[in-house]
């Protein structure tokens, strides 16, 4: 399957890791397209991380990146094609035209939409060595990061809205939360002990089984309207004096987004947390998933 490459800032990969985020956007490559990119100054030019307010460093000693299995599910759109509308507009080195300008090749990038973290999901370090080491991997929703270093401690963590960024499955008149392992094998998950489940360190109950006993598997994402732009819906927090949404921005683009004060989280990417009073529209959208390992690969 064909893999997507994202830098890591260091704030979402403490989101990931140790806050129980579920979801992953910004803008991303094909790694088979910055394969030979093994050191932090080649990624810096590769994957165009020169942009406004960007952590990354060229001589940084190096580089954290997530190696993303290009599930169907994906909410993947393509800078610069005509079929995206609004259109993209954003700084240099990545403004809108879908390849990634400081590169030393032309290098097409897409603008993935928060999404589910697809399982088999990998955290890896590129230092100025040359060195590449993977730190952890993303087993499942269930389980989570799971650390591959003994140095590399992570610490248990609940789900976090996975009812809002998530993937779930009907079966036998229920709706489940749910993944897709790269095999085509289905994770069913509960909150609850049930017959044929094992308890994982989150506190989940799950089982693994085929996809001929589930009658839907799908993605869901939770959209609406805020200042009258675009929004996704990715946290949701109860207060006694009224409920905040936290969204991200699906406008396309950068300068109206930081005309609106939303802050940003990654290149592309325009986050902020709102009275949920002020979304209008809101309703699921939901992409059903091919299974066939084959149908996720890109283009």
């Amino acid at each position: 399957m064909t893999e997507l490459i994202l830098a890591v800032t260091p704030s979402r990969g403490r989101a990931w890791l140790s806050q129980g985020l579920g979801w992953v956007a910004g803008y991303v490559v094909r790694r088979d397209d910055v394969a030979s990119a093994k050191t932090p100054s080649a990624l810096f030019a590769e994957l165009g991380l020169g942009f406004p307010g960007s952590p990354f460093t060229a001589d940084a000693p190096y580089i954290d990146t997530l190696r993303i299995p290009a599930a169907s599910y994906l909410a993947l759109e393509s800078p610069g094609t005509g079929d995206v509308i609004p259109p993209f507009r954003d700084h240099a080195p990545l403004s809108g035209t879908g390849f990634v300008e400081s590169a030393s090749a032309m290098v097409p990038y897409w603008w993935l939409a928060p999404s589910a973290l697809p399982a088999g999901t990998s955290l890896w370090r590129a230092h100025a060595d040359g060195r590449e080491e993977i730190l952890a991997g993303y087993a499942y929703v269930a389980t989570g990061w799971v650390s591959v270093r003994p140095d590399f401690g992570l610490p248990t963590v609940p789900l976090r809205s996975p009812e809002l960024v998530g993937i779930w499955a009907e079966a036998d008149g229920e709706r489940l939360l749910a993944d897709v392992l790269p095999d085509g094998t289905i994770i069913l998950c509960s909150p609850e002990q049930r017959e044929g489940m094992q308890q994982s360190s989150r506190g989940v109950w799950w089982a693994a089984t085929s996809r001929d006993r589930v009658d839907r598997i799908y993605a869901v994402r939770v959209v609406g309207r805020w200042q009258n732009r675009r929004v996704q819906l990715v946290g949701l927090e109860r207060g006694e004096s009224g409920d905040r949404a936290h969204i991200v921005f699906l406008g396309h683009d950068a300068i109206d987004a930081e005309s609106l004060g939303l802050t940003k989280s990654d290149a592309g990417v325009y986050e902020g947390v709102v009275s949920a009073s002020e979304i209008s529209g809101l309703g699921e959208e939901q992409t059903e998933i091919l299974t066939d390992a084959a149908a996720g690969e890109a283009e």
